[in-house]
């Protein structure tokens, strides 16, 4: 038995690369992506809790949502934005 087989396969920790890596810039681009889709589709539900439905409970819980999707997105897009070239 050679060393290669006694050997697990090890799988890729994309956390663990800098934030300058290329599979890293793409992941961040994606994060964003996706928190911007999130947060539209929270300030949508909130507005329509709020004004369609005058469901003030459900319009603050959906608004919360929102600004903390918002505040994850842009401590993302900060990251993609400050990350340092190789």
């Amino acid at each position: 038995m050679t060393e290669e087989q006694g050997k697990t396969p090890q799988a890729r920790n994309p956390a663990a690369d800098p934030d300058h890596a290329p599979e890293k810039q793409s992941e961040l681009k994606l994060n964003v992506g996706i928190g911007v889709l999130g947060t539209a589709l929270s300030v949508g539900v909130a507005l329509i809790f709020f004004f369609v439905l005058e469901d003030i409970v459900l319009g603050i819980v959906f608004a919360v949502v929102a600004l903390v999707a918002l505040a994850i997105t842009l401590r993302v897009a900060s990251r993609k934005r400050n990350a340092k070239p190789s």
